[in-house]
């Protein structure tokens, strides 16, 4: 198994994972990211129109694989 890092934040603050996680392939570290992703969003999303969090996944090599996102946008409805 190989080690991946996740690293999360939003425009302002970016998280770096120095610990990663062995994931078995690209459906684990997908799987991880969203998890990852869902934790964040509970915690760094606010009522901010625009706002944006994300989880960045790095491979052993310090190369970017994956990116997930997810933003929040409030519309009026008249």
């Amino acid at each position: 198994m190989a080690r991946f890092f996740f690293d999360g934040g939003d425009q302002d603050v970016v998280i770096h994972d120095e610990i990663g996680i062995e994931c078995a392939g690209l459906e684990e570290v997908r799987r991880v990211g969203f998890e990852g992703l869902i934790d964040l969003t509970k915690d760094a999303l606010t009522e901010v129109d625009g706002q944006q969090v994300f989880v960045e996944v790095r491979n052993e090599n310090g190369d970017r694989i994956l990116r997930l996102s997810i933003s929040l946008q409030i519309k009026l409805m008249r």
